[in-house]
């Protein structure tokens, strides 16, 4: 079998390698058994109806006359099944019965595990093809999720198992949140392609493209791979699709009709045919540049920097060396990936921006965490969210009013009732017990908050940074009324208003999991912060697309153009500088604490015009039990039951004996037992800065003692805020870097070592930080 190689670098080549004659007639038009698999664990609940829709329209459309669709649904650990077994559309009669199979089955249920079903589907074609001689299999398996039933060892052998079965395997990446390194397992595995889509969009012609493919229906034996085969892959092209085949000892499974399959190397594999790219050939077409682009696509969906770097050094593509440098996390990797497997096929996409290999990717490229510090600095920036241009999506289980969930008490009488009206076939009997079930069960509408009009926005300055995993979120407090008058009871109707004013606390995530989780920003801006915006746009420091200035003064910030990080980000993440930080947050927060405990104890709280001096201590009373209080709008709530659950990342952080910080009170005993923990030895600096401002003649002399006390300790509060922001801001850039970046402190050899001992203010102190998988139910 013929080889020639490629150079891409000294420690890098790519190699073409002949595996068969290749086919020799086109491909025979013979009708194919596609079998489609879908996901429907909770996760997919709000896109299924899309899907069933799209299957029960398209499917008389998409297959031929002599096709058959086969159907395997699936969800947690023994939940999947054969909706439909071989079934043609050609017919009204074969299509009523698939859209009602359709809508019965495809519904969303549970967990997620993907080894059952892909064994079903080697069950299945087995038994069609006993029926059908001769028969080609294509499959379609789609997925929002990971495997959170089984392990992967034993996914991937089911999988490898099942691969001899079909023709034509694609795995579909559906949504951000899926197992990407797995499904690219998978479809090595399978010798098949993996295809991403963000939304239902993009996803429907994909789908019908996968179900209008030519099949040969070759058979697939093994061939051998005589080289180190960098990421243990092959392949080939297909269409516009890439299709790898899994390397493993040296041989890799593929179709015989194929006549060569693609790799890349450490080291030369038979002849050399010269550099991949240079001056002279410069706009090749040649199959070494199409297959060049097909490994940087596949090398950066898989999230391998140190492959793709040398590949585009070799091919001189300004336009992705630049687009690469904005490439961490999926969002960024998934378009990059798109774009570079776009080029494999169409030169026309190649050198748009010329050719330059000497180009460097930027390593400071503007983040999404430098755009929204630059719009937190200024409170007179405003974010729309009554602007259309504003989509949320809610992330995580919802919350729902407590008043309207049975209790534990409550659940277990309906369950005592319910057996007791199985047990009777009196008609009397079983309405009484009826009659009780009912009573329990007729909870009372949930209060609903009725936000007033702001056409102005909301401030943007209240950003929350999460300290163990890469998120941010905007906290907005909205006024508006709640409609109280269907409860309120005589005693208090005249003298409560029955649409009672208050204000709500919301949380809108702007990004989740190092995801962009709102594109597009509506916002209005300041003139300062305008005016710096303008300058970074000007000086190309932020991308043009990314900033949309209206006359009506909106902007439109689309933070999906920004990556989460940048490359300078992940270069060089010290974990001395971060057990630093993270100690100097934990001595700032001491500091807050203190002060705070002070306030509450030496000024007397200002008594505002509260619910009670307004309306009385019952209304107020009765009002706190329907969630309304001097705070605002927050009814009693208890979280949704959970449907399914995606893993995420975070970094938890710890200070030897700074878990816990003591209590005013308990810091006072602690000086006077003269043995302070270290939580104490935090607090107490500013403990005796603040008894000697107590005892000094600023304070003492002072004609309005409490109002001096009142400035002195808001002031040293701020202060002590405005530190542990800053801080906050630089630990959370280093968790970005760390989870999204999938980086390691350079001090640390792996993720099994994670603690140090550091030395600030005079004392040691050790740091831990783990990097850790957890489920996050939805």
């Amino acid at each position: 079998m013929k080889t020639i190689s490629h150079k891409v670098s000294d420690s890098l080549y790519l190699v073409r390698q002949e595996v068969g004659k290749g086919s020799t007639k086109k491909a025979v038009d013979t009708p194919v058994n596609h079998v489609a698999v879908i996901d429907c664990s909770g996760s997919m609940s709000s896109d299924l109806p899309r899907i069933r829709e799209q299957l029960k329209k398209k499917l008389p459309k998409m297959l031929k006359e002599k096709d058959t669709i086969s159907i395997v649904w699936f969800s947690g650990r023994g939940q999947f099944g054969a909706l439909l077994e071989a079934e043609p559309v050609a017919t009204l009669a074969d299509l009523k019965d698939v859209n009602a199979a359709i809508d019965r089955w495809l519904r969303p249920v549970g967990l997620t595990g993907f080894k059952e079903p892909v064994e079903e589907a080697a069950r299945l074609v087995a038994r069609v093809a006993k029926k059908r001689p001769g028969s080609t299999f294509s499959l379609f398996f789609l997925s929002d999720g990971g495997d959170n039933c089984w392990s992967r060892p034993d996914l991937l052998k089911a999988v490898e198992a099942a691969a001899g079965s079909f023709s034509s395997s694609t795995f579909v990446e559906y949504g951000y949140y899926a197992d990407r390194p797995l499904l690219a397992s998978m479809a090595e595995k399978a010798g098949g392609s993996l295809i991403f889509a963000d939304e239902f969009d993009k996803y429907a012609p994909l789908f019908e493209a996968a179900m209008q493919k030519t099949l040969s229906g070759s058979p697939r034996s093994e061939v051998p791979v005589k080289a180190d085969v960098v990421g243990a892959f092959a392949w080939s092209p297909s269409g516009n699709d890439l299709v790898t085949y899994s390397v493993e000892s040296g041989k890799a499974l593929v179709p015989d009709d194929l006549a060569e399959i693609w790799y890349l190397s450490p080291s030369a594999v038979g002849p050399t045919g010269g550099p991949l790219l240079d001056s002279s050939k410069a706009r090749s077409a040649g199959p070494e540049v199409s297959a060049a682009y097909a490994a940087v696509s596949l090398f950066s969906v898989r999230m391998k920097p140190d492959v793709v770097l040398p590949l585009l050094k070799s091919l001189g593509d300004v336009r992705f060396i630049e687009s690469f440098a904005a490439c961490f996390g999926k969002q960024k990797y998934s378009e990059f990936m798109d774009a570079a497997k776009t080029a494999s096929v169409d030169a026309k996409t190649r050198w748009t921006a010329g050719w330059d290999p000497n180009k460097v990717p930027r390593e400071d490229a503007f983040t999404v965490l430098d755009m929204l510090a630059i719009l937190s600095e200024d409170e007179d920036n405003k974010l729309l969210l009554e602007d259309p241009a504003f989509k949320y999506s809610r992330i995580g289980r919802g919350r729902v009013d407590a008043a309207s969930v049975l209790t534990k008490e409550e659940q277990a009488e309906v369950e005592s009732l319910t057996a007791e009206m199985g047990k009777t076939k009196d008609a009397k009997k079983v309405s009484e017990l009826a009659s009780k079930i009912a009573a329990i069960s007729n909870k009372e509408p949930a209060l609903s908050f009725e936000a007033d009009p702001a056409p102005d926005g909301y401030p943007i300055a209240n950003l929350t940074y999460n300290e163990d995993r890469p998120n941010i979120s905007v906290l907005v407090k909205k006024s508006g009324v709640v409609d109280v008058s269907s409860r309120l009871p005589p005693a208090l109707s005249g003298k409560v208003p029955g649409r009672f004013p208050t204000d709500i606390f919301r949380n809108y995530t702007i990004v989740k999991d190092g995801l962009v989780n709102v594109k597009v920003l509506p916002v209005r801006l300041s003139r300062t912060t305008t005016a710096k915006l303008e300058g970074l746009l000007k000086d190309g420091t932020i991308p043009a697309d990314a900033l949309s200035f209206h006359r009506d003064g909106v902007t439109l910030i689309s933070l999906d153009v920004l990556p989460a990080i940048n490359r300078k980000m992940v270069k060089g993440v010290s974990a001395k500088r971060f057990f630093e930080s993270q100690y100097a947050l934990t001595k700032a927060q001491a500091s807050q604490k203190v002060y705070n405990a002070f306030v509450k104890e030496l000024l007397p709280s200002k008594r505002t015009e509260g619910i009670s001096s307004k309306y009385g201590d019952e209304a107020a009373a009765w009002l706190k039990e329907h969630g309304i209080t001097d705070g605002g709008f927050s009814p009693k709530s208890v979280q949704a039951e959970s449907t399914d659950f995606y893993v995420g990342k975070e970094l938890k952080a710890s200070l030897k004996g700074l878990s816990k910080l003591p209590s005013l009170k308990e810091l006072k005993e602690q000086i006077a037992k003269g043995k302070l923990t270290p939580g104490g030895a935090l607090m107490k600096p500013t403990y005796d800065e603040t008894e000697a401002f107590l005892a000094s003649p600023i304070y003492q002399k002072a004609a309005n003692k409490e109002g001096v006390l009142d400035a002195w300790l808001d002031g040293q509060a701020k202060r002590a805020r405005s530190e542990a922001r800053a801080l906050i801001f630089d630990i959370a850039k280093t968790t970005f870097s760390l989870v999204v970046g999938q980086v390691w402190f350079t001090e640390f050899n792996s993720l099994d070592e994670n603690t140090m001992t550091v030395e600030v203010d005079g004392q040691k102190i050790e740091g831990k930080a783990e990097l850790r998988e957890i489920e996050i139910r939805l």
